[in-house]
C-alpha cells in the first residue's frame, strides 16, 4: 500500500475529477488545476479560464494518536468553482441554457465528491470525503462581465505510520522476550562456564 500525503489526495481530488471530462459528462469544464494564488493577480487574467475548478490544501484538524507507531491524520481541502457572464450578476451563480453557473457547478462537485475515497483513480487508505462549509469568495461586477467563485470544503482523514520507529520497537520487543543468560563457576576465570536462552512468557 502506497503510504498517503497531502499531494497524493489533492493530486486524486483532481483526477477524480477529470475523469468526468474524459468521459464528457463534464464537458462544460475548461480547467481543472490545483489553486496558485490566481486571485491575487488584480488584472483579472485568470477569469479568462472560466469556467474553472481549483483545489487546494486548507489545513489540518487535530491528530490522534492511535497506536506506537499510528497517528490519524485529519485535513481539510478546498474545491473552488468559478464562472463569469458578460449578461448580469445573477447568471454567472444561476447559469444559462449556454453557459454554466457557479451553483450548478457546485451541485457538480457535491454529487461526485461527498462520499468519494478516490479509490477510482488509485487511492488507498483515505476515509470518504465529507461535505464541509461552502463560502462565496467572488461575487463581483466589473464594466465588462460579473464574476462568481464559491468555495467548498471537503474533509477526510488517514493514517500515517512511522515505519522507522515500528522496526526499532520490533528488534526491542525481541530483545525483551529472549534473555541470554551466562553462568561463571567459583573460581571465576573470566570465562563462561555455560548459557542459557531464556524465553519470556507474554502477558
Amino acid at each position: 500500500m502506497v503510504d498517503l500525503d497531502l499531494s497524493i489526495v489533492e493530486q486524486g481530488i483532481k483526477d477524480v475529477m477529470a475523469q468526468q471530462v474524459t468521459s464528457q459528462k463534464w464537458n462544460w469544464i475548461r480547467e481543472i488545476k490545483t489553486y496558485g494564488g490566481e486571485f491575487d493577480d488584480g488584472t483579472l487574467v485568470w477569469v479568462k479560464t472560466f469556467p474553472a475548478i481549483w483545489v487546494a490544501f486548507q489545513g489540518s484538524g487535530t491528530p490522534k494518536k492511535t497506536s506506537h507507531n499510528k497517528t490519524e491524520y485529519p485535513v481539510t481541502f478546498v474545491v473552488l468553482v468559478g464562472a463569469r457572464s458578460l449578461r448580469n450578476e445573477e447568471t454567472q451563480r444561476h447559469g444559462t441554457d449556454r453557459d454554466i453557473g457557479t451553483y450548478l457547478m457546485l451541485k457538480h462537485v457535491h454529487k461526485l465528491l461527498i462520499g468519494n475515497d478516490l479509490s477510482s483513480v488509485g487511492v488507498v487508505g483515505l476515509d470518504p470525503l465529507e461535505l464541509g462549509r461552502t463560502k462565496t469568495i467572488f461575487n463581483n461586477k466589473t464594466s465588462a462581465q460579473s464574476i462568481s467563485v464559491l468555495s467548498q470544503e471537503f474533509t477526510t482523514q488517514y493514517t500515517i505510520t512511522a515505519s522507522d520507529r515500528d522496526r526499532e520497537e520490533e528488534t526491542t520487543e525481541e530483545y525483551i522476550h529472549r534473555i541470554n543468560v551466562d553462568y561463571h563457576f567459583m573460581p571465576d576465570d573470566g570465562i563462561k562456564d555455560e548459557s542459557d536462552l531464556i524465553e519470556l512468557q507474554e502477558n
